[in-house]
């Protein structure tokens, strides 16, 4: 392989790692919803989110180590290096909320925490069709809206959400728990429209 062949992009291997970041977080997401869904909490499924966070770091690494070796890229470098670490901290979120259910020992459920997991998994459905769309140099404004529109909702949700869970919750040190990973949850949210907004700036930029 020449130097200059070295240098060229490989656009195939970058929407490769892009379509494959995504589908491992909507399988997060699933195991997330199904997760926080269920009573008694079902520890497969935790162990089932673990592995997946960890590939989720393994393709981010990849594409920054790409990175580094090319010249061209297929769109700006930064929004290359955005788009695949605002990814990641889907991926990490997600963990981190159901992970706290195993640090705290809830053993009740947390109301609403599905509502939260079914809308963020709705984003993720969204942002897999808008990722693919890149690659096609496809519009995907409608579905980073659709993301947006989502992400207002989740902040709905997680507002009433922590309203009655003040209004009923007795015990002070439970109530903290349940904030945090209710919280943490939104968060995830806040997350899928930061990678909205990626997906929207690289669009309006390749017009």
């Amino acid at each position: 392989m020449t130097l200059l062949q070295k240098l060229l992009p490989k656009e195939e291997k970058y929407f490769e790692h892009f379509n494959d970041m995504i589908a491992h977080i909507r399988e997060m997401a699933e195991a997330a919803h199904a997760f926080l869904s269920e009573h008694p909490y079902d520890p497969e499924l935790l162990l089932k989110l673990k592995p997946l966070e960890v590939r989720c770091d393994e393709i981010n690494h990849k594409v920054v180590k790409h990175l580094n070796k090319t010249f061209v890229t297929p769109f700006d470098r930064e929004d290359i290096l955005a788009l695949i670490q605002r990814l990641d901290d889907i991926s990490d979120t997600l963990l981190g909320a159901c992970i706290r259910v195993e640090i705290f020992k809830l053993t009740e459920p947390i109301e609403g925490a599905e509502k939260l997991t079914r809308i963020v998994l709705r984003q993720i459905q969204e942002l897999e069709s808008a990722i693919r769309g890149i690659k096609d140099k496809r519009d995907t404004l409608r579905e980073c809206k659709t993301v947006k529109d989502l992400e207002r909702e989740a902040d709905n949700v997680y507002q009433y959400l922590t309203t009655r869970l003040f209004e009923e919750e007795r015990d002070a040190i439970t109530l903290i728990k349940k904030k945090e990973i209710l919280e943490i949850l939104e968060n995830a949210s806040d997350r899928c429209q930061a990678v909205a907004s990626t997906i929207t700036s690289i669009v309006i930029k390749s017009a």
